[in-house]
């Protein structure tokens, strides 16, 4: 099976305990489980058998891995003596006897776990993968690339950066070989800062990715609070409802705290944050020209059979094939991070339109492209090829509360359209020539 097949985009907002049943809105932590997967829940038994046709198959296939993972288990515990789980620890894979162990726990989290996509079954796809490194440092199953967006699905935020910082400033130095060295210990780093470690040519994708959703999940709840705040200087409300109001809008542990700041610092935060992921996706961009367009239209990327992560893959296909699978459910799931990605190459392929009109008027385009690209196939493209530089308008207009027909990335556009006019001596296709 392909490694993206299979992927449930899900509701978008936190992963909370949901009924199954896709008609029911029932949420909480008192909805019961299913008593074989323990990772699906329903509201009640009438929920449960009226999707029993739906999950009877994943049920069983979720309970079948884990009979093979103990079978596993049990046959490492009886070949080793000493036993490999207390004195390999670390090192597992260098023991082979582990080696069919450590593959049936990474399927059972990677490929029947995760794509439940279940709060129940997120939470303990990234604890098999977490001991897995526990195990087995070097990593030799590539779990490092696959576990923080996970962590951003679990709002474990601070987690995530501080997993990514240390693969990324000491993994990569072979900081996980000499079991005499601390693992993972990077704690509490600031997640608002630059994050100026990504931006080598070598870094893995995945761990780019992972930050720049960090990141917009950060700007967006800046914005959320940014817009209520305003929303609410138009009522007379007490103070501490309106700091109660706004902590309500924010999605990320480490905004628990933007309610505090004052506007102006709000805002500082904010183009801190925009020039970071600025920076971040003009990496993305080109280091790997494929994973924009696949995460605009994921399906062929999500059920590619994407190799595991390793230098002769930086740049390639495949690469962005993996950090699909890896992040897109993530991307779809965190409220507001793909709709201003939208926002600002909407804005940009609308600022084209008078370029492009130029461009397709031309001698030069009849003759060595012919009329088989349309006006929009071209903005389209100019759009996404130009989304970083156009972020800030995005941004703009989501705090932008007037009429929409004069939000700041429209004003914008139609100056940069008036200005081309002017530039061409007031003729539409530019030099003055006539339709």
């Amino acid at each position: 099976m392909a490694s993206g097949a299979g992927i449930r985009r899900g509701p978008v907002g936190p992963l909370i305990h949901r009924c199954r049943l896709s008609r029911c809105q029932a949420t909480g932590p008192r909805l019961q489980r299913c008593t074989r997967c323990k990772v699906v829940r329903y509201c009640g038994p009438g929920h449960q058998l009226a999707d029993r046709d739906s999950h009877t198959q994943t049920c069983r296939q979720l309970v079948k891995a884990r009979a093979r993972l103990d079978i596993e288990h049990y046959l490492i515990c009886k070949a080793g003596t000493p036993n490999a789980f207390e004195t390999s620890v670390g090192y597992f894979w260098e023991i082979k006897s582990t080696r069919p162990y450590m593959r049936v726990r990474l399927a059972l989290a990677k490929d029947i776990l995760l794509p439940l996509g279940t709060l129940d079954s997120v939470q303990e796809a990234h604890d098999h993968l977490r001991d897995m490194l526990r195990l087995c440092r070097m990593d030799t199953m590539a779990v490092r690339y696959i576990l923080p967006c996970i962590m951003l699905r679990l709002d474990m935020d601070q987690e995530c950066y501080d997993f990514v910082k240390w693969w990324v400033t000491r993994g990569k130095n072979g900081g996980w070989g000499d079991l005499t060295l601390p693992y993972l210990d990077i704690h509490g780093a600031d997640a608002f800062e630059q994050p100026q470690f990504l931006l080598d040519e070598d870094t893995s994708l995945s761990y780019v990715v992972a930050v720049l959703v960090l990141k917009l999940k950060l700007l967006v709840d800046v914005l959320n609070t940014k817009v209520t705040r305003k929303v609410l200087a138009r009522r007379s409300l007490p103070n501490e409802l309106r700091a109660r109001i706004e902590q309500t809008v924010v999605r990320s542990p480490l905004s628990a705290n933007l309610y505090r700041q004052s506007y102006k610092s709000l805002s500082t935060i904010e183009q801190r944050l925009l020039t970071q992921v600025r920076k971040l996706g003009i990496n993305i961009t080109e280091t790997n020209q494929y994973f924009m367009p696949d995460l605009f239209d994921p399906d062929k990327a999500l059920t590619a059979t994407a190799g595991t992560f390793c230098e002769d893959s930086i740049g390639l296909v495949n690469e962005s094939d993996g950090a699909i699978q890896h992040s897109y459910v993530t991307w779809w799931s965190t409220e507001g991070v793909l709709g201003l990605l939208d926002s600002a190459r909407d804005c940009a392929a609308r600022a084209s339109k008078p370029v492009v009109e130029d461009t397709m008027a031309s001698e030069t385009y009849r003759e060595n492209l012919g009329s088989h690209v349309t006006a929009e196939e071209l903005q389209a493209k100019h759009g996404l090829r130009c989304l970083w530089r156009y972020l800030d308008y995005a941004v703009r207009d989501a705090t932008y509360l007037g009429p929409w027909a004069d939000r700041p990335s429209e004003v914008t556009v139609r100056g940069m359209a008036e200005r081309h006019l002017a530039l061409n001596g007031g003729s539409r296709f530019g030099m003055g020539r006539s339709r």
